[in-house]
């Protein structure tokens, strides 16, 4: 049961440990001088008529002093102090003569300095009711207490332990308040740690929360800004990025009046940021109220999701298309021989079979890529990694896709004065990436360029570029060259066909290879290729191995 001033333990040196934590958490001890002690002091000195008046706290081996009148030392030894005795009892303790007191007759305080014969001490309880101390008088002449003297000093002594309570509230308070601070500190990190945007408004729509995401993808802190103009301040738009959000379709909007926002996508247009598409869910903080109030959303960035859906959806537009065409021609070249009017060894025959061999083979190139993205993915590429001559790997490869050079009327050149390199690498799947690299350059060349094939040393590493003069690359584009499924926009280049899973293959077989990959363009000036591949080591440690799937 919760303890009140006044209220006293029944035993009250029962437990001096919990007498001393009791004295400890009032973090009284050595702190400075209070008016509202000393006035207490003051009081008890001039109504009991008394030269000296203190307030004593009992630690566990001295007598403070909180509050004094006529003494000029602030603390005792507690083998000395008569407030030690005091404080064993629950009522007042009085001495009359204090040499006639077998306790105090020998006691210093007695035979010199201060000369103390009279005393009188009222326990004073803390909150919890341990006897930690006196509101005590002293005189230097032998004397008794009135039954209305004894009153006042139990009656201010009464008002000195609600001073502590009142003490020890205060200590509460600002404890919680500190704890409370530190948890919304807590609160706050972990919402700006969050990948997740998350915003809320009071009651009155106010905005109270913008966490460090949400800042970042709007493109400022809108919490400085009045409730009037915080909606009007996002530049937001609807699913499709083009329709502006009228400020009611806005989702925290849209969930302060009590609307239901589930999966709500939009769009957010923030200064030099792309165009972010975000899910949010969220809703009023207190539903069980009526008509508008605080409210949270969370919002989640799909933009990648977004994206990914796009590029599989235009994928696999793509796969019908380049499967369609090879197909319609191989179905319509080899039906026009099936049906006799046509003789294959004539030459409008032969034209046949080449149309049909050729789109033969682009639908086993198209369905090879799709196969080796799959085993990618899937970690079940194998390699036979061992070491290479890299010039005798690169003429392997001019000679095995010369039918590109010729096809889009361009010609391979290796480049002068280039070392002899040897490399570690899988050679049919370094074979893979320099026939994607050589095709790639042969579509997007201009008829009659050149495209140059070089290397270098780099450190421990062979670097390999194929260089072409052709249409080139937008700065933009660029990064997304490796990625799966990609494929440029420009018509122009579109029409050049390919599934858009070339580049994306070469870098993981090249990674695989302990390699990397690369690219430099400008429109209209050309594109580099690049990748590199570890070198091997001298030519008496030979080394080779196979790599297991990751």
């Amino acid at each position: 049961m919760k303890k009140f001033p006044g209220d006293r333990v029944n035993n009250p040196t029962s437990n001096e440990q919990q007498r001393l934590a009791a004295l400890k958490a009032l973090q009284v001890l050595d702190t400075p001088s209070e008016q509202a002690f000393d006035d207490l002091t003051a009081l008890a000195a001039h109504w009991l008529s008394t030269p000296i008046a203190l307030i004593s706290l009992v630690d566990g081996h001295r007598q403070w002093f909180k509050s004094r009148v006529g003494l000029d030392v602030t603390e005792t030894p507690r083998e000395m102090a008569f407030c030690a005795h005091a404080i064993n009892q629950a009522a007042l303790m009085e001495v009359p003569d204090a040499r006639q007191d077998p306790r105090f007759a020998n006691n210093p305080l007695v035979t010199g300095f201060p000369e103390i014969r009279f005393y009188a001490g009222m326990p004073i309880a803390s909150p919890d009711g341990q006897l930690i101390g006196t509101l005590c008088v002293i005189d230097r002449q032998p004397r008794t207490l009135s039954d209305k003297e004894r009153d006042t000093l139990q009656r201010l002594a009464r008002l000195a332990e609600f001073q502590l309570q009142l003490r020890l509230n205060i200590l509460q308070s600002n404890a919680k308040t500190r704890e409370l601070e530190h948890q919304q500190a807590l609160n706050q990190r972990l919402l700006d740690s969050l990948k997740a945007g998350v915003v809320a408004c009071s009651d009155d729509g106010t905005l109270t929360l913008f966490n460090t995401t949400a800042q970042h993808w709007h493109g400022a802190d809108v919490l400085t800004l009045p409730p009037a103009d915080w909606a009007h301040y996002y530049d937001l738009y609807a699913a499709d990025g083009c329709t502006p959000l009228a400020r009611d379709d806005i989702p925290l909007v849209s969930a302060w009046q009590g609307k239901p926002v589930e999966n709500v996508e939009i769009c957010i247009a923030a200064a030099g940021q792309p165009l972010r598409y975000v899910l949010c869910s969220g809703g009023q903080l207190y539903p069980e109220r009526d008509g508008p109030g605080a409210a949270i959303v969370v919002m989640h960035d799909i933009s990648e999701i977004r994206r990914a859906s796009n590029m599989k959806s235009h994928f696999l537009a793509t796969v019908s298309h380049e499967l369609r065409t090879p197909l319609t021609a191989l179905s319509g070249a080899v039906g026009l021989l099936g049906s006799g009017k046509t003789d294959p060894r004539s030459a409008a025959g032969e034209r046949l079979l080449d149309i049909a061999r050729e789109n033969s083979q682009r639908l086993n190139e198209l369905v090879n890529d799709l196969l080796d993205m799959e085993k990618l993915e899937a970690g079940k590429v194998e390699l036979q990694l061992e070491p290479l001559a890299l010039r005798a790997q690169v003429i392997q490869a001019m000679e095995s896709n010369h039918p590109y050079a010729d096809r889009f009327q361009v010609h391979w050149r290796i480049a002068d004065n280039l070392p002899d390199l040897n490399v570690i690498a899988d050679q049919r799947r370094l074979q893979q990436v320099l026939a994607n690299y050589l095709s790639n350059a042969a579509k997007f060349s201009h008829p009659g360029d050149p495209v140059q094939i070089a290397w270098q040393q780099q450190g421990d590493s062979a670097t390999v570029r194929v260089v072409d003069q052709g249409i080139g690359i937008e700065l933009e584009q660029q990064p997304q060259l490796f990625n799966k499924f990609t494929q440029l926009d420009n018509s122009n280049k579109r029409q050049r066909g390919g599934t858009g899973l070339g580049l994306a293959i070469c870098k993981e077989l090249v990674e695989l290879m302990n390699g990397q990959v690369g690219v430099e363009s400008e429109t209209d000036k050309g594109s580099c290729f690049w990748f590199t591949l570890p070198l091997a080591v001298p030519e008496n440690q030979p080394t080779q191995g196979s790599v297991p799937p990751p």
